[in-house]
C-alpha cells in the first residue's frame, strides 16, 4: 500500500493510485484461467447460470449441446481450485459468417467486480474474433441489465470499435401463448452490435 510522502503532489498521488488499482486488478485476474467449455462442465455451468438472476436459465440439454457442438466458441473461467466461476457461450452466425453471436455471459456473484467478465470477453476476441478475422460481435441485453450494458460498452471502448444498440425482440414476442403473471414476464431484448473489427 502506497503511503503519502511529504511534498507529494495531487497528480503524483493520483498516478500512484491508478497504478495500485491496475496492479490489484492484474493480481486478481492472475488467480483465474480460461479454457474451452467441455461436456464435463455442463452441470457446473448450469448451476452458475442459475445463480445469476438476470440471466435466463436454459435446460441442461441446451448447455450440453453447446459443449458438444460449439466448444471452440464457448469458454469457462476457473479459479486455482478448478472451480468454474464464469462462462461465456456463443457461436458463429450461420447467415452472417463474419459475426460472432454471444448468447450468454455469466460471472458467479461471489467473484463479481474482479474483471472476470472482461477476461472472458478478451478471450472471445483472442480465440474467436481475431483468428477467424470476424468483423462483428453481437449480443442481446435487456433494458434493466445495466451491468451487462456497461461491460459491453467498456469492451467496445477498450478496442476502439462502435457499440450500436437497436430493438430486437419485443416483450410480446418473448411471452408464451398462455399469459404469465406480470412479475415473471420477460423483458424485451435490445441488440448490441460491436464492430467493425479491423484486423489489418
Amino acid at each position: 500500500v502506497y503511503k503519502r510522502q511529504k511534498g507529494d503532489s495531487v497528480e503524483a498521488l493520483s498516478r500512484q493510485s491508478i497504478r495500485s488499482t491496475k496492479q490489484s486488478i492484474i493480481h486478481q485476474l492472475n488467480q483465474y484461467n480460461v479454457r474451452n467449455f467441455q461436456p464435463q462442465d455442463v452441470r457446473e455451468v448450469h448451476a452458475l447460470i442459475q445463480s445469476c438472476p438476470s440471466l435466463d436459465l436454459n435446460s441442461l440439454y441446451a448447455y450440453a449441446l453447446l459443449a458438444e457442438h460449439h466448444t471452440d466458441t464457448c469458454f469457462v473461467a476457473y479459479d486455482h481450485k478448478g472451480q468454474i466461476c464464469g462462462a461465456v457461450t456463443g457461436y458463429i452466425c450461420p447467415e452472417e459468417p463474419d459475426t460472432y453471436f454471444l448468447w450468454q455471459i455469466a460471472v458467479s456473484p461471489t467473484v463479481q467486480g474482479k474483471g472476470i467478465g472482461s477476461l472472458l470477453l478478451d478471450n472471445v476476441r483472442e480465440q474467436c474474433l481475431e483468428p477467424r478475422q470476424l468483423k462483428r460481435l453481437k449480443t442481446t441485453i435487456s433494458p434493466s441489465n445495466k451491468a451487462s450494458q456497461n461491460l459491453f460498452r467498456s469492451f467496445a471502448s477498450r478496442f476502439d470499435v462502435d457499440c450500436k444498440v437497436s430493438p430486437f425482440l419485443s416483450k410480446q414476442a418473448l411471452q408464451p401463448l398462455e399469459p404469465e403473471p406480470f412479475e415473471t414476464q420477460h423483458e424485451p431484448e435490445d441488440l448490441y452490435t460491436l464492430g467493425r473489427w479491423d484486423w489489418n
